[in-house]
């Protein structure tokens, strides 16, 4: 237990930002409003740990995070938004989406190898790019409240959960596979609207 003590007061900020991550998803399942504010304050949060911890690509996607959370915050503040914006996208849509992420995350690893040597350059150029990808799709995906975005969450959690077990980057490979059960849970909740909407 003195240990658990320990290392959460020597990495506050990821510890902080790993509990606000938990209550965005909490709330963001239950189509509560106040997923985006939490959303914001842990994109902050791990930002500032990302970059004592040397990951810089993902301390860089805390800001796309920040503004992702202004955009929900104000989509989802529309009077009639939590009944009507829960959809599927089609399974062409949802391919073509993903394919595009595939391609995206080869041209931004070359990108990343391009760094090398730099100040700029990444540990894991690959994963850093797959990770910053495949978490920048569904969070879009989820502004808009498509389905299809839980799915993409429970595949690259698993996928950040190994890398930052990996890394020994413990609170974020807690957090990661915390995600999966939850990321499952918000797909079926999501799932009944649709049923009700038929």
């Amino acid at each position: 237990m003195i240990e658990i003590y320990k290392y959460i007061i020597g990495h506050p900020y990821e510890f902080s930002g790993v509990i606000f991550s938990i209550l965005y998803v909490c709330f963001s399942i239950k189509q509560n409003i106040l997923c985006w504010p939490a959303l914001i304050i842990a994109a902050i949060l791990n930002g500032y740990a990302f970059y004592l911890i040397e990951l810089p690509l993902q301390s860089m996607m805390q800001l796309f995070f920040i503004g992702v959370g202004f955009s929900g915050w104000k989509q989802w503040n529309k009077k009639n938004t939590n009944k009507i914006l829960v959809q599927r996208w089609s399974m062409t849509q949802t391919t073509l989406f993903s394919s595009f992420g595939l391609l995206a995350t080869f041209i931004l690893y070359q990108g990343l190898l391009q760094l090398e040597g730099t100040s700029l350059q990444s540990k894991y150029p690959f994963f850093d790019s797959l990770i910053f990808i495949f978490n920048v799709m569904p969070m879009y995906m989820t502004t808009k409240k498509i389905i299809q975005s839980w799915l993409i969450f429970i595949a690259i959690d698993i996928v950040s959960g190994c890398f930052y077990f990996y890394t020994e980057d413990y609170f974020y490979c807690f957090l990661f596979f915390f995600y999966i059960p939850f990321a499952t849970y918000g797909y079926l909740n999501w799932k009944k609207d649709l049923i009700c909407k038929k």
